[in-house]
């Protein structure tokens, strides 16, 4: 064995591939440790730094929203207990001259005014006596008498004798319509009965321009609540919290505020959370509370932990970097081992000789191989040189050497020497393989002795051979010329050999063609493998391939032919296919368009929804469409080969297809009724036609049958439709003439009533006279309403209502139709109520119209009420869907008639229509049906319902505005 030190083979078995040095393991698994060790340090570190940031990030913000709760509490309970000191005076003073009752308006209101100049934070003082009435008011005098003694804060001084200052929740003044927090106490009588009760309005702007005077930061919320946790103000002002129960909008918040916990950190419903500092008055049952956006407050330390988190990622991103490069130089170290055993391993195995010489050609390593063949011993080898195994005496080293100098490379044909002296004959591949201090050469050796064998027998078969070829090649190219069509040998998909018709064809010569890919003719490459894969197909099973292909001339211009394609020898079709290729490109040409004709006549007969019948000479069916089998119920093939006459009978076979048509006087189209499958006719409309032969005679006849069913079922619906509005038209007649006598019979009344007065005017009788009069007024009212429906019935009929829209308040507008309606209440004796309690609603409308509305459902009410009865007026103010929504308001009117049967609800808003209920009453039915309509070009709805208890319901709902703008009933 040579001994390299960078090659050499151990004395042992070889190595295994795949086996790796211990060391080199060890060294991977301390990496990885001491890797996995790091990361978790950075993380621990990164986790602890984070948390302590935390929780010092939350305390800061705990602590300066506990100093803001205190101020805020400090500012709210001095306000109150400068209210609650200017109240105590106030009802001393009042308890002194004997209560409310007795006291004097004027003086009580400039004790009032003193007091609200003195007290900024209070909008007015107001005393009320005990029934609940506004006796005194600081802001105005003479008082107004309002009524209050349906607020909650009154209930309770009546109820509860103490003199303690009671906070209301947050109303709607009745007398300036703003929000104010009611500061109450009680006033008693000199007998110590309930006298009254004493209102300070706490302005709710005094407290909001403090807090915004303060500049607090974005995120920040302040709430001022009861002790029980009421919702008395909040900031930024939100006024549908106001009044709102902390209990039931927010349970968690409410729990801790009755265990009185100071800060806490609350989840909110979006995922966020907020801090929450509360603080409780000792003062006053009062408990303020600072809400913090949980984002703001942690919003350094959020940016923070990404700073941190990023810098300990990259410090872990530039530790993996470094571990990934070491140990990828670790397994390429492990990788150069294994390849260097495995070398070692093949070079011993190898079936080729191999042999090492140094520079000056000593053999210092030889394989296996060369040992056997050489028939020396390994320790022989190593004492001979390189002349002395390889050559004939003519193979110089130092030749070889100056050669390998330059070319590092060299193959050649040499022999080798056995220890008997036999000469071997291998093929030699010489490599020059050098280092900074020595060269050697490589030299791989193979036994040719095999191969020159083999080349000796095959130049003998190669020589017969050829003499073989040359005889029927000459045969062959003798048939191809002769042939007029064009032949083409291919091998392997190549061409091989054409003949002059396949020039001729293609445009290509035997030498430009020679050895080129059969696919140059063909037309794609796809359709070159489409056709080669069915050539195979057949061939290879000794068959002959006929089928056509679309190909390409050498100008590029492509033309279909016929292919014929055959193996020379069947069994080995690898040896060649013979093609004959004739060009049918104007057959196929042809025998196309007569496809699309064909296809085309079909087309248009198949899709037609026309019936299409075509007869012969003979007077038999050759040729029908689908639709006619559809329309008649008959299949194709039961039609084809009959007559018409054996069909239809001798008349409809005439009227459809006519003998003589030259001479037959009809017109171009002619309806008839044909019999169908289930036993019924169907009315077509048959237009037909002649087909003549070369010299004049008939050949065709054939008919369209149009299906007109559906427009002989449009014609009868307008006989119908017709004879509909003739009776409409006699209706309306009778109307008019209903009409005429509503008309006239209170005119009738006007003109003697009128006549009557004219005789005793000059009598005394002037009570009779004034009755007369009413009556007359009476009637003329009657007649006026009578004629304005029908005015304002035939401005909607034609489209020409006109509306004068602005903003008023829907409370307004519904007593001024109570006041209009008042006499008619009066007389029936009726009540009405209606709920004072809901806000003002502000409405875009037309006044005039909407109050003809509430009038016409007011009198109906009225018509249908028992005397004595009562109705009821409630409004109604549904929220908004969203932002861009305007809200929606509206009233009801509720009777207690009769109600309405449940299948005239909506046919009482019909023109000239009246509930079964009302035909004693009398009327024309329009009210109602222009009261939908002026509801309707308001954007609303008016809808009749009957309720359980008895009586009708009325709904009237239009959209609404926001309540603090400005109306025109305020201007």
């Amino acid at each position: 064995m040579m001994n390299l030190p960078w090659f050499q083979k151990s004395s042992g078995s070889p190595a295994s591939p795949g086996a790796k040095p211990l060391l080199l393991r060890r060294l991977r698994h301390g990496v990885l440790f001491f890797y996995v060790l790091t990361l978790l340090a950075v993380l621990l570190a990164t986790s602890w730094l984070s948390l302590q940031d935390y929780q010092n990030t939350l305390q800061e913000a705990e602590r300066q929203s506990l100093s803001l709760a205190r101020s805020l509490d400090e500012h709210s309970t001095r306000s109150l207990v400068s209210v609650e000191q200017a109240m105590q005076n106030l009802v001393e003073d009042f308890e002194r001259v004997g209560g409310v009752e007795r006291m004097d308006e004027h003086w009580a209101y400039e004790r009032l005014k003193s007091k609200v100049e003195l007290t900024p934070q209070i909008r007015a003082i107001i005393a009320m006596d005990s029934r609940g009435t506004l006796s005194a008011h600081g802001l105005e005098y003479p008082t107004r008498r309002v009524s209050l003694g349906d607020r909650p804060y009154f209930a309770y001084h009546r109820e509860h004798n103490e003199i303690r200052l009671r906070i209301g929740e947050p109303i709607i003044s009745r007398t300036d319509y703003k929000w104010l927090i009611p500061v109450t106490r009680r006033i008693n009588n000199p007998d110590n009965s309930f006298g009254g009760v004493m209102l300070a309005g706490v302005e709710p702007d005094y407290f909001l321009h403090f807090y915004e005077s303060l500049h607090l930061d974005k995120g920040t919320r302040i709430q001022l609540l009861r002790s029980d946790g009421v919702m008395l103000l909040n900031y930024p002002l939100d006024i549908t919290q106001l009044g709102s129960k902390l209990q039931e909008t927010d349970p968690d918040s409410f729990d801790k505020l009755q265990t009185n916990r100071t800060t806490f950190l609350q989840k909110q419903k979006d995922d966020g959370s907020q801090l929450i500092a509360q603080l409780s008055s000792n003062d006053m049952p009062l408990v303020v509370r600072v809400l913090t956006d949980g984002d703001h407050v942690l919003a350094k330390f959020t940016q923070d932990t990404r700073v941190r988190i990023g810098s300990a990622a990259l410090v872990l991103l530039i530790m993996t970097s470094m571990l990934f490069l070491l140990l990828r130089q670790i397994h390429r170290v492990e990788d150069s081992e294994s390849r260097l055993h495995l070398t070692q391993s093949a070079v011993d195995e190898s079936p080729d000789m191999i042999l090492w010489c140094d520079q000056n050609g000593r053999v210092r390593y030889a394989n296996r191989r060369l040992t056997e063949l050489s028939q020396h011993e390994p320790a022989e080898l190593l004492a001979l040189t390189f002349a002395d195994l390889i050559g004939d005496g003519q193979l110089r080293w130092e030749k070889l050497h100056i050669e390998l100098q330059t070319q590092q490379r060299h193959n050649m044909e040499s022999v080798l020497r056995n220890k008997k002296g036999a000469l071997i004959p291998v093929d030699l591949t010489l490599s020059l393989i050098a280092d900074k201090q020595r060269q050697y050469l490589c030299v791989t050796a193979r036994d040719i002795t095999e191969r020159h064998a083999a080349q000796l027998e095959l130049r003998r078969h190669r020589d017969h051979l050829q003499e073989l070829v040359a005889e029927r090649t000459t045969e062959i190219r003798t048939m191809l010329d002769a042939n007029p069509l064009a032949v083409m040998l291919c091998v392997n998909e190549h061409m091989q050999q054409i003949n002059p018709a396949f020039e001729s064809l293609f445009g290509y010569s035997m030498n430009s063609i020679n050895g080129l890919p059969e696919s140059l003719i063909h037309a794609t490459s796809a359709s070159h493998n489409a056709v080669r894969s069915a050539i195979q197909s057949r061939v290879s099973l000794g068959g002959t391939y006929r089928g056509e292909a679309e190909l390409r001339r050498s100008d590029g211009s492509l033309f279909w032919a016929m292919l014929f394609a055959r193996a020379l020898l069947p069994d080995e079709p690898e040896r060649g296919v013979i093609f004959i290729i004739e060009d049918v490109s104007a057959q196929r040409a042809a025998a196309q368009a007569l496809r699309q004709s064909e296809q085309l006549k079909r087309s248009v007969l198949d899709t037609t929804t026309d019936g299409f019948a075509l007869i012969d000479h003979q007077r038999h069916f050759v040729d029908l469409n689908q639709a006619l089998c559809r329309q008649l119920g008959v299949s194709r093939v039961a039609l084809l080969g009959q007559t018409p006459e054996a069909i239809w009978g001798e008349a409809l076979a005439e009227q459809i297809f006519p003998r003589n048509p030259k001479r037959h006087g009809r017109p171009a189209q002619t309806e008839v009724e044909l019999p169908t499958s289930n036993e019924s006719c169907h009315p077509f409309l048959v237009s037909c036609g002649i087909i003549n032969g070369e010299h004049g005679e008939l050949e065709h006849a054939f008919a369209f049958l149009t299906d007109i069913a559906h427009q002989k079922e449009i014609e009868r619906s307008l006989l119908e439709a017709k004879d509909a509005a003739e009776t409409a038209n006699h209706t309306k007649s009778i109307f008019l003439t209903n009409m005429s006598h509503e008309l006239r019979t209170p005119m009738h009344a006007i003109l003697s009533f009128s006549e009557m007065g004219l005789q005793k005017t000059n009598k005394p009788e002037l009570s009779d006279l004034a009755r007369y009069f009413e009556r007359i007024q009476n009637s003329g009212k009657r007649l006026l309403a009578l004629l304005n429906d029908l005015l304002d019935m035939s401005r909607m009929e034609a489209d020409k209502m006109s509306y004068d829209k602005a903003r008023h308040y829907l409370q307004s507008t519904l007593q001024a139709a109570l006041t209009e309606t008042s006499s008619l209440l009066a007389a029936k004796q009726l009540r009405v109520v209606m709920d004072e309690s809901t806000p003002r609603i502000v409405a875009v409308y037309d006044r005039v119209r909407i109050t003809q509305v509430i009038v016409n459902l007011l009198s109906n009410a009225i018509r249908f009420s028992p005397p004595g009865g009562c109705i009821e007026i409630a409004c109604l103010h549904e929220a908004a869907a969203n932002d861009s929504t305007p809200p929606i308001v509206g009233f009801s009117l509720r009777d207690e008639g009769p109600g309405i049967p449940p299948d005239e609800l909506e046919r009482i808003f019909d023109s000239f229509e009246q509930s079964s209920q009302s035909q004693p009453v009398g009327g024309t039915g329009l009210g109602l049906t222009i009261s939908r309509r002026i509801m309707h070009d308001h954007d609303g709805s008016i809808q009749a319902e009957n309720l359980p208890s008895g009586g009708a319901i009325f709904t009237v709902r239009m959209p609404g505005v926001a309540r603090n703008i400005k109306t025109d009933d305020q201007a």
